[in-house]
């Protein structure tokens, strides 16, 4: 089948000093005892809550799902423990198989998920689910509800993919999570949280029972009546997560604002679109509020908005103009094609925001696929933006395509001529723009028209299709790529169509090392469709079309949104019919498409207004424009901070917000002054692609501000406040070029992992360097003065060095001209700890 993973027995108790210390190294787990997480010493906390997510923590590390219900739980529980676990990565598996160490095992805590009183699951997509039986039997738990008895936790499971997430259910009724939260929980997760504090397992599982929270399915048996999904009916400032953990990436400096909930669109594929109805925004003054609160609490620099199509949004302008004052840069992706090209102002307003890169979702490869996949974009509409762009002169075009099995040879000679439009729009108007073209492959996912469409799962008809479409734009000298396997691909659409009886293959497979890990191990949709017809469930009900009785699994749960309306909206779908969507436009009033999904006719009057034009001579664009040039043109006053030693080891994003916050924390009226920190002595190596010494003590910062005088000043007069501690250089000076060294002592313990002493390798070292010194033994330690020219003092100038059981410590004085990354070249395998610089210069 493929490749077995190496199993190891689930530890009985938390890790000990010399593992915590082996698994500690890794980046998600740096650094200990985060501050940023809050939390109460683990045996006397309220309750003990531990957030997985079933993917490793690089491909999520820039999504929210594990921030809400970090958000969630403190808001409701300040004495809970609150932990976090991601699915471990190929490396992390093997230190965790050298260390018998649990797969579910917290990052801050270095305790098992057996020790927590509860395990909350955040599934995003279908896929991640293959892994749910791999870290439940790799940590000591037992993989179904039924099985666990008064064993603690109690696991439950939520997120975007929950009405999709029936491979872990039994056609009994029992589940691999004690029970399922179906939509959207603000407000709601902590409040299920809170009143299981102090109950058994048993005690816990019956307050879930009778807690009339909607959308919350306890295993065991399925409803007798209909439940429906929870739905947020008017969110507020109080919903929008500002409080969470900050993590240990190079997304650590970049806050997520979410700025409204739901989309108002029609996508005939879209899962998101379908499961997350009404669409909702959050006012401006909250959202303006809220970002304030997000900057105080992580120390952002950069802010993200998250919203399915944040061009939607009513108050776009003065929002941007807002956010651009309180934060250094501000990002935005996603938007629909339709409403840029309306908006001429548009287009300009986010250029003049700082956007160069676009990402545009055009789906279909011609306007008849459009209207399949009802994405309510004509031909011109989409030829017209395109061109403008191109002479907007942009840096990057990213476009999106979703290949449906659907297409035909018109098809695919209009994208052909579409292709040839945009290579001649770049050799006339921007020949060195970057133009992307990604595709997927059409997910038929539950909830939505197209569930009842066939399913394309015939590899050769794909592979020619594809193949068409990327010789056409390799062969314009465009980038083409494929977001997803094929085998990807297919596992993920009979995972997000099938039955109950999906977990037997799974379970199965994982017990052979099948699991998901940005990919799928080679010949696990052979496998799983061998299985499929072996067992009887390659069904023609499954993968052809299927009319409006189909019984799809989880239909125990309610939707506003009926399946009437969406078998006649697939039936408008394969008719090529697109009837428009509802949200009120530039040129008049939307028009209800009674999908159901909004409460009463204020909602529906306030989704179909119509909508104002952007005014690109207007006094806002100016005023942003100018806000954006404002902040290009600043220079960055300098400081002298000291990093704690449990810093070492961060990523440069961390370290940056760590200052920024206590830097707000000890001037709250600061927050709209400071826009940005940054580390600027020691990163510069690492931007090159040097390796990370896990550095503290004393470096460098630039701060970036509207009145820098201002803060500079406060920061000369203020009193220490906090574990970070700061200083002004003796002459503070503004610029924008890297800082240069006059000196600094570096102090660090280097081990002889290699076999070959450290000393020597230093010798031979400068030697390289044509560094002439001569070596005195002292009383205590050995001394190499240095007597070469000037321009080796400016490498190294000192150097003392003394050996103990653990290795040989090191203190060098270095100068301009020496960077981090020389100590991986001098000291070559052997291991560097941590590494402390003090008695810092600057020139």
């Amino acid at each position: 089948m493929f490749g077995r993973e190496s199993n190891f027995k689930a530890c009985d108790q938390s890790l000990s000093v010399a593992d915590s210390a082996a698994i500690s190294r890794q980046g998600v787990f740096l650094p200990a005892d985060n501050p940023t997480f809050g939390n109460p010493d683990f045996e006397s906390a309220s309750l003990r809550i531990l957030i997985v997510r079933l993917s490793p923590f690089r491909d999520v590390d820039r999504s929210t799902p594990h921030y809400f219900l970090a958000c969630e739980v403190r808001n409701a529980m300040p004495n809970a423990f609150v932990d976090m676990v991601f699915f471990p990565a190929k490396q992390d598996r093997s230190s965790f198989a050298e260390n018998k160490t649990d797969w579910m095992t917290g990052v801050q805590s270095l305790r098992s998920g057996r020790e927590f009183d509860v395990i909350l699951i955040s599934n995003s997509f279908v896929l991640e689910l293959i892994n749910l039986p791999s870290m439940l039997r790799r940590s000591g738990l037992p993989v179904w509800a039924s099985e666990r008895g008064e064993v603690r936790p109690l696991i439950l499971m939520g997120g975007s993919n929950a009405m999709a997430a029936q491979a872990i259910i039994r056609d009994d009724g029992d589940c691999m999570a004690d029970a399922i939260f179906f939509g959207e929980g603000e407000g709601r997760v902590g409040r299920m949280l809170k009143g299981m504090a102090g109950e058994s397992r048993k005690g816990r599982l019956d307050s879930l029972k009778h807690s009339g929270l909607p959308g919350l399915w306890v295993a065991g048996s399925f409803p007798e009546r209909l439940m429906e999904k929870a739905v947020l009916e008017s969110p507020a400032v109080g919903d929008i997560a500002v409080r969470y953990p900050v993590l240990n990436s190079g997304e650590a400096s970049t806050g997520r604002l979410q700025i409204s909930y739901g989309c108002p669109a029609f996508c005939s594929f879209c899962f998101e679109g379908y499961d997350r109805k009404p669409y909702r925004e959050i006012k401006l003054d909250d959202i303006v509020s809220a970002a304030g609160q997000l900057k105080r609490n992580h120390g952002c620099r950069d802010v993200d908005l998250y919203s399915f199509n944040f061009n939607t949004y009513t108050e776009l302008v003065p929002l941007l103009t807002a956010l651009h004052r309180l934060f250094a840069t501000v990002n935005f992706k996603s938007q629909r094609v339709d409403i840029l090209s309306e908006n001429p102002g548009l287009l300009q307003m986010e250029i003049a925001a700082g956007k160069s890169s676009f990402t545009l979702g055009i789906e279909g490869i011609s306007e008849r696929c459009r209207a399949m996949l009802h994405k309510s974009l004509p031909g011109a509409v989409v030829n017209s933006l395109i061109e403008r762009m191109f002479r907007e002169k942009i840096r990057e075009l990213k476009l999106f395509y979703i290949l449906t099995g659907h297409e035909n040879a018109e098809d695919v000679a209009e994208f052909s001529a579409f292709v040839r439009k945009c290579k001649a729009c770049a050799m006339a108007h921007n020949r060195g723009i970057r133009l992307i073209f990604s595709f997927g492959m059409l997910v038929r996912m539950p909830g939505t028209p197209l569930q009842f469409d066939v399913l394309k799962l015939d590899y050769d008809a794909w592979r020619q299709l594809s193949g068409e479409i990327e010789s056409i734009c390799s062969g314009a000298g465009f980038e083409y790529r494929m977001a997803t396997t094929w085998q990807e691909y297919a596992v993920s659409q009979v995972m997000a169509l099938g039955g109950y009886w999906l977990w037997r293959p799974i379970v199965e497979l994982d017990e052979k090392g099948g699991f998901y890990d940005g990919r799928l191990p080679a010949g696990y949709w052979n496998n799983f469709k061998e299985w499929m017809e072996q067992n009887g469930e390659w069904t023609e009900e499954l993968v052809g079309k299927k009319d409006k009785d189909y019984p799809f699994a989880l239909s125990f749960v309610g939707s506003r949104i009926n399946k009437a309306f969406l078998y006649d909206q697939y039936l408008h779908a394969m008719s090529y019919e697109d009837g428009g969507y509802c949200l009120g436009r530039v040129s008049g009033k939307g028009t209800c498409l009674n999908c159901g999904a909004c409460v009463d006719n204020e909602d529906r009057a306030r989704i179909t207004a119509k909508r104002a034009q952007i005014d690109a001579g207007g006094g806002a664009l100016e005023k942003l424009t100018e806000l954006v040039k404002t902040k290009a043109r600043m220079s960055a006053g300098l400081i002298i901070a000291d990093i704690p030693v449990r810093y070492a080891g961060v990523t440069d994003e961390w370290l940056n917000a760590a200052v920024m916050r206590q830097l707000l924390n000890m001037f709250p009226d600061e927050m709209e002054n400071i826009l940005a920190v940054q580390e600027l002595l020691f990163t510069a190596a690492r931007s090159k692609g040097g390796v990370q010494i896990p550095l503290y003590g004393e470096t460098v910062f630039g701060v970036k501000a509207w009145n820098i005088e201002k803060f500079i000043g406060k920061l000369q007069a203020a009193s220490h406040l906090g574990e970070i501690t700061f200083r002004v250089p003796a002459v503070m000076v503004q610029r924008s070029e890297p800082v240069r060294l006059k000196s600094v002592e570096l102090r660090f313990l280097c081990r002889s992992d290699n076999g070959v002493a450290p000393d020597r390798e230093l010798a031979e070292f400068m030697r390289s360097q044509h560094i002439s010194f001569t070596l005195r033994r002292m009383e205590s330690e050995y001394r190499m003065e240095i007597t070469g020219k000037k321009r080796d003092l400016e490498l190294i100038s000192e150097c003392a060095y003394s050996f103990s059981d653990e290795g040989c410590y090191f203190r060098l004085t270095v100068g301009p001209r020496f960077e981090l990354d020389m100590l991986r070249r001098c000291f070559k395998g052997n291991g560097i700890s941590s590494c402390e610089s003090r008695k810092l210069l600057l020139l």
